[in-house]
């Protein structure tokens, strides 16, 4: 028995020029929401009903970023954000992971 098998190959079709500090959410199957600073430093937020997590992550140049925005910019979820997004965001991931560290402190609901 025989198949046939197509061979592709990735193809440039432009550039998209990026200032930072960049807000976009990526995913696949879930949103993160993630801040590229100025400082070549990601900043990435998970909320879900069973989890929290605020990532950091240092880039050492513009060629690692540029290939880090590339990889994410594939992802099916990617949608670049505003500003007010991201921080809301990241205000509610850093209020829950707060309290659970000071439950104490929680307001009585």
């Amino acid at each position: 028995m025989k198949i046939e098998v197509t061979h592709t190959a990735p193809v440039h079709v432009g550039t998209t020029e990026i200032t930072l500090p960049h807000y976009y959410i990526d995913g696949e199957h879930v949103k993160f929401y993630c801040c590229m600073t100025e400082n070549l430093q990601l900043i990435t937020v998970y909320q879900s009903k069973h989890a929290c997590q605020i990532e950091t992550k240092q880039y050492d140049d513009k060629d690692d970023v540029a290939f880090r925005l590339q990889r994410d910019m594939r992802d099916k979820l990617y949608e670049p954000i505003d500003a007010a997004v991201f921080m809301h965001k990241f205000s509610e991931a850093h209020r829950e992971i707060f309290y659970v560290a000071n439950p104490q402190l929680k307001p009585i609901e």
